[in-house]
């Protein structure tokens, strides 16, 4: 005899064991350079990228960022596809990777990037 009553709750305790779980992706900005330099990703799974910046630094990365599939809130916080930081600033950034490629990453601040404050993400 079905039981109706327990679906709804197996199934939500399905779908939650089989989410992945987030990986965090630690990122320091610092006098033109960002560290690592390379980020790889794996398509579909989803992070937590933690930017943490020595001295006033943007992270940019427009084409990923339009990609990647994220909540609303979070999409909010990306200007242009960038997010700001002040010396000694922090940011989580959650997202889902998006389909594999290369993705530019860089300081927009004046000469940053021409200093080589450049990177990529690279989603497998």
């Amino acid at each position: 005899m079905p039981l109706p009553h327990l679906a709804a709750p197996i199934l939500a305790l399905l779908v939650t064991a089989a989410a992945p779980a987030e990986q965090r992706i630690e990122v320091a900005l610092s006098n033109f350079r960002f560290t690592p330099a390379t980020i790889q990703l794996v398509h579909g799974q989803p992070y937590v990228l933690h930017l943490s910046s020595r001295g006033g630094h943007s992270f940019a990365a427009r084409a990923f960022f339009a990609a990647a599939t994220m909540p609303a809130a979070e999409r909010a916080r990306l200007k242009g596809g960038k997010i700001e930081l002040a010396g000694g600033e922090s940011a989580d950034i959650r997202f889902v990777a998006p389909a594999p490629g290369t993705y530019p990453i860089k300081c927009t601040h004046f000469l940053h990037a021409g200093f080589g404050m450049t990177g990529k993400f690279v989603v497998r």
